[in-house]
Parts: C-alpha cells; structure tokens; sequence
C-alpha cells in the first residue's frame, strides 16, 4: 500500500474515532445528565400584582389535577389544594380560577406568560430551570423516601449503591437523586421520568415493577402505599424539603398576601386537618380508584376477556367471575386484603403459588388460578344439587372449606339441613363468631356472619350481571333466577 493512501486510511480512521467519541459523549449526558428544558425560557415578567387581581375580582392558580389535590368527585370537586384555595380566598371578593395543567412544570410556564396568578402544589416542588418565579412561605415541609417492592431495606442512603431510582424530572427531589449519585460516586442509576407523570403512576410503575425504586415524598409515598399494599417506603433519607407555592417576582405584594395566609393557616391547624383527610386516608383513594361496574351493554368490567377465558376454560359463566372479582377487589389488580389476600380474586399467597402462579398481582395469572381454584372447590360439593352447590363454594372460598364443614356439622346438630343453603347453613353460619360455640370446633373462630353477607353480595351481583344480557344463559343455576 502506498504511503499516501496509508495515511489517507489512518485520517479517515481517526476522523471516524473522533465522531464515534462525540456521540458517545453526547448520548451519555442525554441519558445520565439533566438537560434544561428547551421550552422553558427567561422571559419578562408580566406585571401583575395584588391590585390587579383585585381589580378584576379573579385570582387564576394553575394546579396539577390528581386524588389528593383537585378532584371531581360526584359531582363537587374537592382535594387538598382546592380546599386550601378556597379558603385563601373566602371573605376577599375574589373569584377563584383553577386552571388544570399537565405538570409543575407546565403550570411554571403558564405563570410566566401571565396565564396564571400562583402555582398551586402540595408536594416538595421543582426547578423550572429558566423560569424566574417567586416563593411563598412554606406550607409544610416534606421529607425524600424510597418507594419499592423491598424499599423497607434501604435505611440510609448508602444502601442505594448499585440500584437503578426513577424520579420524576425538572422536581426538587431529582436534584435530591443526582446529589445522591454524587454522593455513591456514580454508583445509582438514575431513569428521569417525564415531567407530567403522577405521584400516583410512579407508585403503580414500582408496584408493577416497571422500575425498581422511586423517590416520592414521604407522605405521599406512604399514602400510594398503603393503596398499593405490594410497596413498601424506605426510611427518611433527607432531612425534610419545604412544601411551597409560586407567583411571579413582580408580585409582592400577592406572595405577602398568599404567604401570611398559610402562615396562619399552619398555626391554626386548617393545613394539619386537609393534610389528615387527604394525605392520611388510604381508605378515600381506595374508594376514589375503585373501578365502577357496568350493567349495561356487553362490557362490565376491564378484564371482561380475562373472565371469558377462564370461565370457558373451566366451566364458569364468566359473569359469575366478573361478579366474583368485583366482590373481592372492585376490579384493582393491586388490592391486598389485611389477611394479605391479593389481586383480582384476592388469592392467599399459599393458594396462588400451589396452582403456579408467579406474580398473583399479574391479572391474568390471578384470575386464571382463581377461576381453577373455585372449581376445585365447587367439585368438592358435588352431591349438592344446583343452586346450593354456588352458594356453598362461594362461601368456601371466602372463608375456607375447614370452616363451612364446621358450619354444616353445626347445622346438622341443630336439625337443620347440611345440604342447603338458605334457612339452614346460612342460618347458623354467625354462630362461628360465638365463643362459646367456636371454642369446641374444630376450626375455631370465623367469620360467620361476614361470609353469609359475602355469598348473597356475589350472588346479587351475579343476578344484575346476567340480566343485562339476555343473549346468553347462565351455566351455573343461582338464587331467584
């Protein structure tokens, strides 16, 4: 080879080395580094204070709408934040515009172009990394927690070498992450997540295990936890970050007004009570998330084809399933009873694992080992003629085939009829919650009285499903049809 061409090889080589070595520089700070928001810049601030907002009688505040803040629901809104505003501005003659956005980020943006008034939140904040806002007094104050199937193990910060944590981008808590990587030298993945995802989805994606961690404020991260029983929370890995509303720097004399407002609020406790309602009660986003039957048309439910299979495959009419799942879950794939029962059909972990499941919150797998396993049961009663024979798996599988043969035995001695249901074994199924009964049987205490209320609940909705569509009959006989 030539000498010319040689070192018209080694240029070339190098020259491609070079662009190689760029881009490779390039994507790794994409991936790893937090990159401004190109849609977010230094604009003037509009000119607008308090005696403007006077003038027109209207206070505008972007709020992020979610379950805890801002919620329609039946009709009235209500929510942490909402509730908040609507105090800020009771007695003052303003008019209160909530207008929802996207995300905090969005809501920053709005506030420059003078959309909005103030930005309304309830969580530890963000950096608009261009925007110029002002901060009121803080409301409360929030401290950093790890969200995760096995989070209860992280004490301190150092058990985060080697893990990969999601958060949420452009928050206070991602400069919380990349502080903490700093910290681990290099040592934690951080996945920066879309601005405009919930507290509630990060949650669902750790407890669906679409990321392993997630940094969540510590209120709110228990919150999702106790709804989403299959997380757990780290302890407090930070000192406690300030819980802050914005307005724009050219308003003052709004930040004084809004900032000794919830001041006041804090001393006098108005903030402690919304935060006890909203930030401390699982049972109300349980109840707000709780999916809603249909009874009309063909659909009733969002896994309708997971109990068409499983009915076909087992020999169910799959609306007796469906009926079943919304019994035990409300249809929330996540849902774990106090007993730990989990998923759709609510399976013991015991159970779920002897008819081969891996993940009983997976909703096929759960409502296919559900379905096999009330058919096992159901044919363990079959010299029970149809419809007792139902009704008596229902109630098995609700409280256990060892408790319904106490049940039975105890109506046998009672002189009523082991083999039916109604007027008998139901009668004297709350007995097994009297101590003077229950001590002498030889599965102890029940919930007698809990299951009888349970078999005629499955069995009613059972009844509504199977009206709603007079195309096909029902495979399994039931009461009052």
């Amino acid at each position: 080879m030539s000498v010319p061409l040689r070192r018209l090889l080694q240029t070339a080589l190098l020259a491609t080395t070079a662009s190689c070595l760029v881009w490779a520089a390039f994507w790794t700070v994409l991936v790893l580094e937090p990159l401004p928001d190109r849609g977010l810049v230094v604009v003037s601030a509009v000119e607008r204070d308090y005696e403007e907002v006077a003038a027109e009688g209207l206070l505008r505040v972007a709020i992020v709408p979610d379950q805890v803040n801002w919620v329609i629901y039946r009709g009235e809104p209500e929510g942490l934040v909402r509730e908040l505003l609507g105090r800020l501005v009771e007695g003052s003659g303003l008019d209160l515009e909530l207008i929802p956005v996207e995300s905090e980020v969005s809501a920053t943006r709005a506030l420059a172009r003078g959309e909005v008034d103030l930005v309304a939140t309830s969580s530890s904040g963000f950096v608009p990394p261009l925007t110029e806002i002002a901060w009121t007094a803080p409301l409360d104050e929030e401290r950093p927690v790890v969200v995760g199937r096995e989070a209860e193990t992280i004490r301190r910060v150092e058990d985060l070498a080697g893990a990969t944590l999601a958060v949420r981008r452009f928050s206070a808590l991602e400069q919380v992450a990349f502080d903490w990587r700093g910290q681990l030298d290099g040592r934690l993945t951080i996945v920066r997540l879309p601005a405009n995802l919930s507290d509630r989805q990060l949650a669902l994606g750790a407890a669906r295990g679409e990321w392993p961690l997630v940094l969540l404020d510590e209120r709110r991260a228990r919150l999702e936890a106790a709804v989403y029983r299959s997380l757990s929370v780290s302890a407090p890995l930070l000192p406690a970050l300030p819980v802050r509303w914005a307005v724009r720097p050219t308003s003052p004399r709004l930040r004084e007004a809004v900032s000794d407002f919830l001041v006041q609020s804090r001393r006098s406790g108005v903030i402690a009570e919304l935060e006890r309602r909203y930030l401390e009660n699982p049972e109300r986003l349980r109840a707000l998330r709780r999916p809603r039957f249909r009874t009309t048309g063909d659909t009733l439910s969002p896994w309708d084809p997971l109990f068409r299979l499983a009915g076909y495959a087992h020999g169910f009419d799959w609306r007796l399933l469906a009926a079943l799942a919304f019994a035990e879950s409300g249809y929330d794939p996540w849902e774990v009873s106090p007993a730990g029962a989990v998923g759709l059909l609510q399976l013991m972990p015991a159970t779920a694992a002897s008819w081969g499941v891996d993940d009983p919150f997976d909703p096929r797998q759960n409502v296919t080992a559900g379905a096999r396993h009330l058919r096992w049961i159901y044919d363990l009663y079959d010299g029970i003629p149809a419809p007792d024979r139902l009704a008596f798996a229902l109630a098995a599988y609700n409280m256990g085939i060892g408790h319904l043969a106490d049940a039975r035995a105890l109506a046998a001695q009672r002189g009523l009829d082991p083999g039916r249901w109604k007027g008998n074994v139901a009668e004297v199924l709350p007995l097994l919650e009297n101590p003077a009964i229950y001590r002498s049987l030889p599965h102890g205490k029940a919930r007698g009285a809990v299951t009888r209320r349970y078999v005629e609940h499955v069995l009613d909705l059972y009844r509504r499903f199977t009206a709603t569509d007079t195309r096909a009959r029902a495979v399994l006989p039931v009461y009052g049809s």
